[in-house]
């Protein structure tokens, strides 16, 4: 699970290998095929005795279109839901990721470093506790207890907790004072980090401000997390929904054999892995925070944050003589003078490369944007001749 931390993919997520009608990974077949092979043999079994004995057990086909429109609804509802809270996890994780880079960059570009390398140790440190906070809530969102993952520990290490970490709430001693959620407690020595900068006038009040902000999101994220965790769908609902799908399907074979004879058989077995299918899917997005194939990729989410946030603490903090007055930077296009022998000019120089450079840009748009109308000039014409010969003809 850390090598995923470690090296995350790199991936496009709308390009698949095969075609999804061919696919085995990802979908819901191998929880379906069981429920609906049960199905399909209760179709063989009533085939059989209808058409191969003198016992009829057919049924009027009157009932489908009630249940059908009853089972439709349930399960839109269903599916609906589930997917709003798949999307809703994901939709936070991004505000998390939002607040953390956040926090990161005024971190470590708006602290200031007046003790040196201590300064600078104590931030990679507060930022190593921000990519602690996404793992721990990770593993706190899968309620696997304890510190000692291989993703988190060395993240974490230096705190002095005792903390077991998550456990699920029927394991845990009511009248202990100790607190088992990880993430919130991290949020604590990261405020205690900000109030220590500010005390010492390493960062200015409104920096401090946005940094408490970013913090709060920290919070208010993981609480949203907690809602979606939870607060599942009602169980008399999926109750209700499960007993309904199936006797849906164990009677469409009493209902069909009459007019459709074997052909019942397949119908029933497409049918019901369509509707069991459904009804499995909404089940598996429901808490998207799991290791289904479907559920958010969090291992992944979490490898991003690590690696961005080390690429950021690997170079020094930029200064504006680094990157503005570079011997690559050419502010009035590639084949104009730098930036550092443009600072030896006048300012009235400076500003009449700035109205060349506008000029210039003025005329390339000009000559894109006819060569695009003659381009499109080119296709009604085209497209008009096309016309002119049917009617022709």
């Amino acid at each position: 699970m850390s090598n995923r931390v470690d090296n995350p993919k790199v991936y496009n997520p709308y390009s698949y290998h095969r075609p999804h009608f061919i696919r085995w990974r990802g979908s819901v077949i191998p929880k379906v095929l069981p429920s609906t092979i049960v199905v399909t043999l209760l179709a063989v079994i009533v085939c059989i005795v209808n058409l191969e004995t003198k016992v009829k057990i057919g049924i009027p086909s009157t009932f489908i279109p009630v249940l059908g429109f009853v089972v439709g609804l349930l399960l839109t509802y269903r599916t609906n839901t589930a997917y709003d809270r798949y999307w809703e996890g994901r939709r936070l994780w991004a505000v998390m990721v939002v607040a953390i880079r956040n926090l990161t960059r005024n971190i470590w570009i708006n602290i200031k470093e007046d003790d040196g390398k201590s300064d600078l140790l104590e931030k990679k440190t507060a930022i190593n506790l921000l990519i602690g906070f996404a793992v721990a809530t990770k593993h706190y969102l899968r309620e696997e207890d304890g510190l000692l993952h291989d993703d988190l520990k060395p993240l974490i290490s230096n705190i002095k907790s005792n903390l077991p970490g998550f456990k699920p709430f029927n394991e845990m001693d009511p009248s202990s004072e100790v607190n088992h959620n990880l993430p919130l407690e991290i949020t604590l020595y990261l405020c205690s980090y900000i109030d220590n900068k500010r005390q010492n006038n390493k960062v200015d009040v409104p920096t401090t401000n946005s940094m408490y902000g970013a913090l709060n999101t920290l919070i208010d994220c993981l609480t949203q997390f907690e809602r979606i965790l939870r607060s599942p769908i009602p169980l008399a609902y999926s109750i209700h929904l499960t007993q309904t799908v199936w006797i849906y399907c164990l009677s469409l074979p009493f209902q069909l054999v009459d007019s459709l004879k074997y052909i019942t058989i397949p119908i029933v077995f497409l049918a019901s892995f369509i509707l069991i299918g459904i009804l499995h899917i909404g089940g598996e997005i429901e808490n998207p925070f799991g290791y289904d194939e479907n559920d958010l990729d969090l291992d992944d989410f979490c490898g991003t944050i690590k690696r961005e946030l080390d690429i950021i603490t690997s170079r020094k903090r930029p200064t504006v003589s680094d990157w503005v007055y570079n011997p690559e930077n050419h502010p009035f296009g590639r084949e104009e003078i730098t930036a550092s022998e443009a600072r030896k000019l006048s300012i009235d120089e400076v500003r009449n490369l700035l109205y060349k450079e506008n000029e210039r840009n003025s005329i390339e748009t000009n000559i894109i944007r006819e060569a695009i109308q003659e381009e499109k000039d080119e296709k009604d014409e085209k497209d008009g001749n096309s016309n002119v010969t049917i009617k022709v003809d």
